[in-house]
């Protein structure tokens, strides 16, 4: 069993208002990204809030979701989230054997994406699995991460990240080639929205 983790708790600093409740499609930006994810494999889907935390949870109203609030989203930044998450996942009798870490503002990676890395899970490829757009480009979103690696995800210091997890375990990382550079594209400028919305009705057949 694969998890979802949706970090959607940021304050959207960089675009002035809040992002995840932009208008896209026929829902929001952070309601396409949920629904990508309940499309695909990944099961439970766990969405981890933060900044206007009522408004965000009233946006996925009716959907087979479950919320948990990071407190500390603030000061912790995105790292703080993906520990919150962790802790709420590991409270559960039936703890998924992986996580899926999902950045709420990147609407447009369709399931596929998700479901080749949960592929490549179950055939052993690797304990930490990454995105790359080509076989040379840069790494994206979503990270496969194994359980037998969360206790180091929670031991990371505050003002740490995932990446350096990466740079010190580079055994264990397995970069997945994908052919989409949505796997790239944040939300995280007006300028940004607009363009992912142009990508939005020229593509409707990636979703």
């Amino acid at each position: 069993m694969v998890a979802a983790l949706i970090l959607a708790a940021g304050t959207s600093s960089r675009f002035g208002a809040n992002k995840l409740l932009l208008a896209f499609g026929d829902t929001t930006v952070v309601g396409m990204t949920v629904a990508h994810a309940l499309r695909s494999r990944a099961h439970p889907v766990l969405v981890v809030t933060g900044h206007e935390q009522p408004a965000v949870a009233q946006a996925l109203a009716g959907l087979p979701v479950s919320l948990a609030h990071n407190p500390d989203y603030q000061a912790g930044e995105m790292l703080s989230s993906i520990q919150a998450g962790l802790r709420y996942l590991m409270q559960n009798d039936s703890t998924p054997d992986a996580v899926l870490m999902v950045l709420a503002d990147q609407p447009l990676t369709p399931p596929a994406v998700f479901n080749r890395l949960i592929t490549a899970f179950e055939f052993g490829c690797g304990e930490i699995i990454a995105p790359r757009f080509r076989h040379d480009g840069p790494r994206g979103h979503p990270v496969l991460i194994a359980r037998r690696q969360w206790p180091d995800v929670l031991a990371l210091p505050p003002g740490a990240n995932v990446r350096d997890l990466l740079k010190a375990r580079p055994s264990v990382v397995t970069h997945l080639a994908v052919t989409t550079d949505t796997i790239l594209r944040d939300v995280d400028t007006p300028e940004a929205y607009q363009e992912a919305l142009i990508c939005l009705t020229k593509r409707p057949s990636s979703f």
